[in-house]
């Protein structure tokens, strides 16, 4: 993390000049000032003032902050609106950040909000290692993390064990015994260890074979692991597939129509957020209840605001599988 020091350093002037500068400091020549900050610039210093660990009513903002991890995702494009709606009934603006998937842009933004005086954060961390967010110093403002749960912070997430443990319920039902999955399989993905650990229960285990690993956030990206896995597999293994995010089931649906499969007569797939893409394009997905998200969210932020109850509370709600014409019955070509 580059610090004043580096700036200073790189600069050529006293740590004491870069100060002046960040403070708008008329102490300091226009030339110097414009130097200085170029290369705060290049090097991507973020300025986080010093601020009070709690500020009294009359103190604050009315002003919140939300770090998204990508935006291309329509999912967290819905959960944005959802959050906005309700920060405004609450009197806030709200500020909104991108990380892009990269977890040093994502606490660079969190130092970024401090200058800010915002009343609250919300997060949605882009990755599932959350130590580099639990292992900074206490926030002068209180923290929500949504859709995820992390164990030392405040969390509002649907139960994406159980999301996971539905669909293979449903595939298997449909008579499937040969199940594929594509997204991140690590040890925090809840989805797929619901999912897998459902499938083992229910007698049918999920084959290494069939696991396309991608924790990639791009459809471009999915798209072209997934083809390099059709090109590894020319008959395909499995009738049925679970994708970890509706961007991704598009993705595969898309790639599979272009390989020659009918879907759902040949192969049948299921997403999960069950986002307006899913809605469209009738692919079966999981519905998280995102306006209870946002509610409870923002609910949990006032309760913390207010002082009154400090304490790290976890929320979970319940998922719905929502099915679609991507894994209807029908005569299916068994494997």
């Amino acid at each position: 993390m580059t610090t004043i020091r580096d700036v200073a350093q790189l600069a050529g002037v006293s740590i004491a000049t870069i100060s002046r500068v960040l403070n708008n400091s008329d102490k300091v020549s226009p030339d110097t000032a414009k130097h200085v900050r170029a290369v705060i610039n290049e090097l991507g210093y973020v300025y986080s003032p010093p601020l009070s660990t709690r500020r009294s009513a009359a103190d604050r903002q009315q002003l919140f902050a939300i770090i998204l991890p990508t935006l291309a995702n329509p999912y967290f494009s819905e959960l944005l609106d959802i959050v906005e709606q309700e920060a405004q009934f609450l009197g806030r603006a709200l500020l909104v950040f991108n990380s892009r998937g990269d977890a040093q842009r994502e606490l660079a933004l969190l130092n970024a909000c401090k200058q800010y005086k915002i009343d609250g954060l919300f997060i949605v961390p882009c990755s599932r290692n959350t130590a580099h967010l639990t292992s900074t110093e206490r926030q002068p403002f209180p923290v929500v993390v949504l859709t995820k749960l992390v164990s030392e912070m405040t969390s509002v997430a649907v139960d994406h064990i159980e999301g996971g443990a539905q669909v293979a319920e449903h595939l298997v039902s449909m008579g499937h015994t040969a199940i594929g999955y594509i997204g991140a399989t690590d040890e925090t993905e809840q989805k797929f260890l619901g999912f897998r650990d459902t499938l083992m229960t229910l007698g049918v285990p999920l084959a290494t074979e069939n696991i396309i690993q991608t924790p990639a956030l791009t459809a471009g990206e999915i798209a072209e692991r997934f083809k390099e896995y059709l090109d590894a597999h020319p008959s395909l293994p499995f009738s049925a597939i679970f994708a970890f995010n509706d961007v991704a089931a598009q993705q595969v649906i898309e790639v599979l129509y272009q390989r020659g499969y009918k879907i759902p007569e040949q192969v049948q797939v299921v997403g999960f957020d069950n986002t307006l893409l899913a809605q469209v394009m009738n692919i079966s997905s999981v519905a998280q209840p995102m306006r209870e998200i946002g509610r409870l969210g923002c609910q949990e932020m006032i309760r913390l605001i207010s002082d009154k109850e400090r304490d790290t509370r976890h929320l979970t709600l319940s998922p719905r599988l929502v099915l679609r014409n991507s894994s209807v019955k029908v005569n299916m070509r068994r494997f």
